[in-house]
């Protein structure tokens, strides 16, 4: 007789641990709390990728630039995706060349010109700002699609383009690429030999935001 209820008891402990587990899966889950996250600049990298056109563009390459200067922050709740908000910048003077395939001087004349009057003009625009508008769902998860408002060249344009958000315990990650047309921004496309070799007007900004949670002030 007791061989017999022991033998019940262990047939029924595996049902009493399904329904425990069971009912741990139906507890009701806490959100997770808003947070701000601070831009790392060592980790963040902002590249923009500029094509050649024109009759002779296929005899010369595209141009990469970059810059580890990006700053801001982030506004995220992991439990509202299409909450995102952002507010980053970084100097217009900290974009640099960095092709691999031509000498130093051809890299440092390439970058003069972008920075000079007749692209960027740093000196009397030295910053580039973007801050978001909105967010809503992408077609693919876990992107967004991230709005905002870009200021460039003394000009603001508003734009839109899909994030891939990687959240993990106190930071955030942000990639995604970006289109826009130079001339939007008040931006003539470069032209060379005689309009035979040009630079595309439209620009490819292609970006990786490492963020870290920023630390609560203590009342």
């Amino acid at each position: 007789m007791l061989s017999g209820t022991r033998s019940a008891s262990r047939m029924r402990s595996p049902w009493r641990l399904s329904l425990f587990f069971l009912g741990l899966l139906l507890l009701p889950l806490s959100p997770l709390p808003a947070a701000v996250y601070q831009v790392d600049p060592a980790k963040s990298k902002v590249e923009i990728l500029v094509i050649r056109g024109g009759l002779l563009g296929l005899f010369g390459h595209d141009h990469e630039i970059v810059s580890w200067k990006l700053t801001g922050t982030i506004d995220y709740a992991p439990s509202s995706l299409p909450s995102l908000e952002a507010d980053v910048s970084l100097p217009a003077s900290s974009l640099t060349v960095v092709d691999p395939e031509d000498p130093l001087q051809e890299r440092k004349e390439v970058q003069s010109t972008m920075r000079g009057e007749r692209v960027l003009d740093v000196a009397r625009y030295p910053e580039i700002h973007f801050t978001s508008t909105g967010a809503t769902p992408a077609r693919t998860v876990p992107q967004i699609l991230l709005s905002g408002d870009l200021a460039l060249h003394g000009t603001v344009k508003r734009i839109s383009f899909p994030v891939r958000i990687t959240p993990a315990p106190g930071t955030i990650r942000a990639a995604g690429t970006a289109k826009v047309r130079q001339s939007d921004f008040g931006i003539e496309p470069i032209r060379f030999a005689a309009g035979t070799v040009r630079i595309k007007d439209q620009v490819e900004i292609h970006f990786t935001v490492v963020a870290r949670e920023r630390a609560q002030a203590v009342p």
